[in-house]
């Protein structure tokens, strides 16, 4: 049982190494009940593509918690998403955005409209767009997000 322990211990290392070397903060939860609770970033798997020079290709799983509203914020590069779990109420505030639904319909959300994303819907945000997420009930969203980024910059920015 000692090596299978060890080993674990360092993939947990690893993974924490990886994700601060990134400029990635993966977000802790404080056991106390005043705790606010914060969005998980998880960095799944990441790397820099030749084609892409001073760009780095992330998989990233988001977490959020259950009745919290992000900031308005934008991406220094494009992200494609799904939606694994829970309803996501997002706002695009300056910008647009397409939305594959999970019954394969299409459409495009613009400057100062909400939707709904629900499981199985998809949605890319192309780099700059203003825009932010609400999760309005009690139980975790999950999104899976591949990201291509500018490897020198934060994963995103408060909006201006």
């Amino acid at each position: 049982m000692a090596p299978i322990s060890r080993i674990l211990g360092v993939l947990v290392l690893l993974v924490v190494t990886l994700a601060s070397g990134a400029g990635i903060a993966l977000a802790a939860q404080d056991a106390s009940p005043e705790a606010t609770p914060t969005v998980t970033r998880e960095v799944i798997n990441e790397g820099l593509p030749d084609a892409a020079t001073g760009q780095v290709l992330q998989l990233v799983r988001y977490t959020i918690p259950g009745n919290i509203a992000l900031d308005a914020h934008t991406h220094p590069g494009m992200q494609v998403n799904v939606v694994e779990s829970g309803t996501l109420t997002y706002t695009v505030v300056e910008g647009e955005m397409e939305i594959t639904r999970a019954d394969g319909t299409t459409e495009t959300l613009r400057s100062g409209e909400t939707t709904d994303l629900k499981p199985g819907d998809v949605f890319t945000e192309p780099e700059g767009m203003v825009h932010f997420g609400e999760n309005r009930s009690d139980e975790p969203i999950v999104l899976l997000t591949a990201s291509l980024l500018d490897a020198d910059e934060p994963p995103s920015s408060p909006a201006p």
